[in-house]
């Protein structure tokens, strides 16, 4: 069975007013047909609810629309902010990039650098240790002692000269006696002092040679050139390595050739470069 509502306005002519009357028909035959009536203010109260209804629907759904418009434009600002930091990383990205590049570049330029300090610095170095030979010409060589003391004593050529075997400062220059009878170097104790076991001072000899020359090379190095010709240089003077020292004549040709290391005395072939 069917049934259905119909909603009937009926004016009144005795009070003149709207009836409002609801019928309850069905497709039955069977069935009878019922009258309600609704009372105008029910209407009334449902019709504002309604409206009421509608309204607050209306707003709710405006609001939530406001929010999600908020919402969609909050995040599309959000986009384009992290649109743009990505690109200020990525421009960071490039300066890091060229700042690793000059750092690299500035690296391998100061290690160059160093390199080349190290090798100034040992450069420099060895021009304080006496590995220079101390004739400017070939001489003939001969290894002897002066009591303890290895020396070497060089033959050279008349015009050839005796030099510095290394950059110093000269030390002392000490001249010894020669025999007023026949102006030849005389028999004398004068280059260093020692204690013997008895306790009495004994000097070791320069082996004749007339002038004794001490260059102090600063790093625990001293040569020391013995000859029978006059000192070129003096006391406090600074030289270089190859600076003369004496000049050889027909009667000094022979140079006596000693080092100290540390105030000990060294073999001088374990320092001296002989080339050629």
């Amino acid at each position: 069975m069917a049934s259905r509502f119909v909603y009937v306005l009926k004016e009144s002519r005795h009070r003149k007013k709207i009836q409002r009357q609801m019928i309850v028909t069905s497709s039955d035959v069977n069935e009878k047909t019922r009258l309600f009536r609704v009372h105008r203010g029910v209407i009334r109260v449902a019709a504002v609810a309604g409206c009421v209804f509608a309204g607050v629907s209306i707003g709710y759904f405006a609001n939530e629309a406001g929010i999600i418009k908020g919402f969609n434009e909050g995040i599309s600002a959000r986009n384009e902010r992290i649109l743009e930091l990505e690109k200020e990383v990525s421009d960071l990205n490039d300066i890091v990039a060229s700042k690793e590049s000059e750092i690299s570049i500035l690296s391998q330029t100061v290690n160059t650098k160093t390199d080349e300090v190290a090798g100034l610095s040992s450069q420099i170095d060895n021009m304080y240790v006496p590995t220079e030979f101390p004739l400017s010409g070939s001489a003939s060589m001969n290894k002897t002692t002066d009591g303890e003391i290895p020396v070497i004593v060089f033959k050279g050529s008349e015009g050839d000269f005796c030099r510095a075997a290394a950059s110093g400062v000269v030390s002392e220059i000490r001249t010894n006696p020669k025999d007023n009878s026949d102006d030849s170097i005389a028999e004398y104790y004068v280059a260093g002092e020692t204690v013997g076991s008895d306790n009495k001072t004994k000097e070791v000899k320069d082996l004749g040679f007339y002038t004794v020359i001490t260059i102090d090379h600063g790093n625990g190095y001293k040569s020391i050139y013995m000859n029978d010709g006059d000192a070129i240089v003096s006391e406090g003077d600074a030289v270089f390595a190859g600076n003369t020292l004496y000049n050889l004549g027909s009667d000094n040709l022979s140079l006596g050739y000693e080092i100290m290391y540390n105030d000990s005395y060294i073999d001088p072939e374990e320092v001296m470069i002989i080339s050629g």
